[in-house]
């Protein structure tokens, strides 16, 4: 596994590629495996929750989302955990069904890091996407932080950055001073 270079919305030459929209993946393909580990590493690394291959320089339909594992704080102080860690390979993914209504939530890029603004998103979306050996697969109905990361890799894919989302420019802000002193309440995808 190898950590690779996260391309950047404020360099023209890295935007080109960003703002391409994706051709399919050609399944099967055990090349993937190794490339879908490099972006799980990178991903970590740059402690985001999904990482598009756009994202990494390269123009097909593959995205992984990782959802962190879902912890209550019980009336003693001690923490259980309610739902584990996922991680999702999504090749050639597309959104089949989402909800009519949106929520707005701070959203960042892990190709724009530290900047956040307030994007409007489906409460809920259905996906198709395949797995390594071709076979197609649906997620139904995911929402909270899965939905929204969903959607993200997918506006990725078709070559939509998070800050064309963005209703009113004016909540896109740097907040890397924050983050550094607190834990953030946001996440970047």
């Amino acid at each position: 596994m190898a950590t690779r270079y996260i391309y950047r919305i404020d360099d023209e030459d890295e935007k080109k590629v960003l703002k391409t929209r994706c051709r399919p993946a050609k399944l099967p393909d055990s090349s993937l495996k190794r490339l879908i580990a490099d972006m799980y590493e990178t991903m970590h690394a740059a402690n985001g929750v999904g990482l598009a291959a756009p994202q990494i320089g390269l123009s097909i339909r593959l995205a992984v989302v990782w959802t962190p594992p879902e912890v209550e704080t019980l009336e003693d102080g001690s923490e259980v955990e309610i739902a584990p860690e996922r991680s999702y390979t999504l090749i050639n993914p597309r959104i089949v069904k989402m909800s009519n209504e949106e929520i707005i939530r701070q959203e960042g890029c892990l190709s724009l890091p530290g900047w956040y603004g307030d994007v409007p998103r489906a409460t809920w979306v259905t996906i198709e996407y395949q797995d390594l050996n071709g076979k197609t697969l649906r997620l139904r109905k995911a929402d909270g932080l899965l939905g929204w990361a969903i959607q993200h890799e997918v506006d990725h894919l078709d070559g939509i950055l998070f800050t064309e989302r963005i209703r009113d420019i004016s909540t896109l802000r740097d907040m890397s001073k924050e983050m550094s002193v607190e834990k953030p309440q946001t996440v970047q995808v």
